[in-house]
């Protein structure tokens, strides 16, 4: 059975900009596991603030569109969108650290809940549905 990942928006920067410091590892680590992918709006919508507002990226809104649209394109059925979001209250009985989590959390309950694991970039979310990629 192949790995099953929601990736959030730094995996996403980090796989699909050959600019950003960790592209070399991320690329690497998904070409080993070549996973099913998932995705939401709130990831893709993420994913455009990030390369629009990065300076090192700059993408224009296009940009960032065509390459998102080209990433889930060429996975084909790995490819994976999640219609239904669950509202924040989800996060109600979760107690996170400040309004930094907020968001990690919310995606880490949203992988849990689909059985997935939120691939990450950052180490700091400790979450047991968190999974960092591209660790040195």
């Amino acid at each position: 059975m192949k790995a099953r990942y929601l990736l959030d928006v730094n995996a996403l920067v980090g796989l699909l900009w050959d600019v950003h410091s960790l592209h070399a590892r991320s690329h690497a680590w998904f070409e080993r596991e070549k996973p099913e992918v998932f995705g939401c709006v709130f990831t893709e919508l993420s994913f455009l603030r990030v390369s629009m507002a990065d300076k090192t990226i700059a993408a224009s809104f296009a940009d960032a569109s065509q390459i998102l649209d080209n990433f889930t394109i060429s996975l084909g059925s790995r490819y994976h969108f999640i219609e239904k979001l669950p509202p924040a209250k989800i996060l109600q009985m979760h107690p996170s650290s400040g309004q930094k989590q907020v968001s990690d959390w919310y995606l880490c309950e949203l992988a849990k809940a689909h059985g997935l694991r939120l691939a990450t970039l950052d180490a700091g979310i400790k979450h047991a549905s968190a999974f960092l990629i591209a660790s040195p």
